[in-house]
């Protein structure tokens, strides 16, 4: 793989699609470290024929392994964590939506397939024993359109589906799992849900330095703030910024 280095915009990096194919990104091909990121992703849209963009975004990894989604409103360059060359970005969806098996859009249908059979495959999202052989029969029958239909029905009835845990602190440092889902926050303690607030129900995400705050409104409008403390800002403002983006987007 080639390491350019020289002036400010000489540039190499790559997407990795979830096909498992890769796109080249270069100066050549108008890329620069001072380009925003939607010219990367309109890009890999064209490339893919993809129409509904609003689900999908590209990420990458920092030098503490930990995964960033890319911001489109700014330049590769304003992203201070990111590592290259060359640069490594990651295609995937964004924002999964509680049935993709009902997409009326082939190619938007087929990329959440794909996502949702890596999230498998890498465990990401937990199937019980009984449901791994279908899964694994569909997976096989993987371009036939029914087949990918009904893994994404399976799929998406699972707890876990589209769900993106952070690792936080409640009271008298009770650990906590809570992040993200298509339908709001939800929180577990020890494996097990403890909490589940719809998005229409939160009316505040707040953090400052490691604290992290949810603000609900009860059915008799009353509020209820629950804070949670995370190990670095950093790992509180990664919480933040995701929770605060499903909020935007489910809304």
């Amino acid at each position: 793989m080639a390491c350019f280095r020289g002036n400010w915009d000489e540039f190499y990096g790559e997407v990795l699609l979830l096909d498992e194919r890769k796109m080249t990104l270069t100066a050549e091909r108008g890329i620069k470290k001072s380009s925003k990121v939607a010219a990367i992703l309109n890009q890999v849209f064209s490339h893919l024929d993809v129409c509904e963009v609003e689900f999908f975004g590209l990420r990458f990894c920092n030098n503490k392994q930990q995964t960033h989604w890319l911001d489109p409103s700014k330049t590769l360059s304003q992203h201070r964590d990111l590592v290259g060359p060359p640069y490594i970005f990651y295609f995937g969806v964004k924002f999964y939506i509680e049935e993709p098996s009902k997409l009326k859009d082939e190619t938007t249908r087929y990329q959440f397939y794909l996502q949702v059979r890596q999230d498998v495959r890498r465990g990401r999202l937990p199937c019980p024993p009984h449901l791994r052989p279908r899964l694994s029969a569909l997976m096989l029958q993987g371009e036939k359109k029914h087949a990918q239909r009904l893994f994404l029905s399976l799929c998406s009835s699972l707890q876990m589906f589209g769900v993106s845990l952070f690792a936080a602190y409640g009271e008298n440092q009770t650990e906590y799992f809570l992040g993200p889902t298509p339908v709001g926050v939800v929180i577990y303690k020890n494996k097990v849900l403890v909490g589940k607030y719809l998005w229409q129900r939160i009316n505040k995400l707040h953090f400052k330095n490691e604290t992290f705050e949810l603000r609900v409104v009860g059915k008799n409008g009353s509020e209820t703030s629950f804070y949670f403390q995370t190990s670095h800002r950093s790992d509180c403002k990664r919480l933040w910024r995701c929770c605060v983006e499903h909020h935007a987007f489910f809304r």
